[in-house]
């Protein structure tokens, strides 16, 4: 049986229910807030209150993409997945330079040492303090994927120390490898850097890619194997259902992901934001529906997540 690990344990792949690929539930502090205040998500209360119609339009999981000390809190994630009724897949990891000093671990230890520290997240548990040291305290709530970010065009020098060290812990425990593409680009540079390390693409699942409305782009992206999750459609919804609907008629259906990153309190409803994070089901996904057909949105919400996300030692 393949399982997908939740913060709250292993759940059955067939069992995870609409799933959306890129959220952010919680970023708490660090440097992310200094970087900008307006992605500040730091109350459980707000979280749950901002997921209640997104689960009354179906939700059943959320993948939080937000990797070590970037504002990650591994306990709110678990009081969130309990409040709120949905599994809530946590990410280990390490995003942008700009999320750390210059001095932080990630910038500092080689990719055997990162990817040690990333397998602990996985296997054992989450960092209570979020790696933030020096006291580790690890949590029951381990991570589910493995999260790390692509400079503009393709990954930069000190992202490719990164990626290995990620592929590493990919490989030793199963999991999937999902990645930032900044604006939408570098999609094929990624993927191409991850085959090199070992990583056949089919464990890949690239973030952002419409940003980038080209679809000979999407086309290439995707006859690779890799899995996109298109997460733009609460900000342009257009160019977002444009190309689902292209890659549904190029046969790529079975490779699409939904999300919304929702990483900004302007998006949230109850922070006073607009149009808020269940539009996701109940404006573009009804639209894709009534366009597609339930049995395509089906694949998109519930069974290709499930493949996506399930762990494959």
């Amino acid at each position: 049986m393949r399982v997908v690990r939740t913060v709250l344990g292993d759940v059955p792949a067939d069992r995870l229910g609409m799933c959306w690929a890129h959220e952010h539930l919680v970023i708490d502090g660090g440097v992310a807030k200094l970087v900008n205040p307006e992605i500040s998500l730091q109350r459980v209360e707000d979280a749950v209150a901002e997921l209640a119609p997104c689960v009354a339009a179906g939700l059943g999981a959320v993948v939080d993409a937000m990797p070590a000390d970037a504002g990650r809190n591994v306990a709110k994630l678990a009081a969130i997945s309990r409040r709120a009724g949905v599994h809530v897949v946590a990410a280990t990891g390490l995003h942008h330079a700009r999320y750390y000093g210059e001095r932080h671990w990630g910038e500092l230890l080689d990719p055997d040492e990162l990817a040690e520290l990333f397998v602990a997240d996985l296997a054992d548990g989450i960092d209570a303090n979020d790696c933030n040291g020096p006291v580790v305290r690890r949590t029951p709530h381990r991570a589910g994927v493995v999260k790390v970010a692509g400079s503009l065009d393709g990954p930069s020098a000190r992202d490719r120390r990164i990626f290995e060290a990620a592929a590493i812990a990919a490989a030793r425990v199963g999991a999937a490898l999902l990645t930032h593409c900044e604006a939408g680009t570098g999609g094929l540079a990624q993927l191409a850097l991850l085959q090199k390390l070992g990583v056949p693409p089919g464990r890949v699942i690239l973030s952002h890619t419409d940003k980038l409305a080209d679809r000979g782009y999407h086309r290439e992206l995707l006859a690779s194997g890799c899995y996109l999750v298109y997460d733009q459609g609460l900000r342009t919804p257009e160019a977002t259902a444009r190309l689902v609907a292209w890659m549904v008629e190029d046969g790529h259906g079975d490779r699409l992901l939904l999300g919304t990153d929702g990483a900004r309190r302007s998006l949230w409803t109850v922070l006073g934001g607009a149009p808020g994070l269940a539009a996701l089901a109940t404006g573009l996904g009804r639209r894709l529906a009534g366009e597609l057909g339930q049995a395509v949105m089906d694949r998109i919400w519930v069974a290709n997540p499930a493949a996506a996300l399930a762990l494959a030692p």
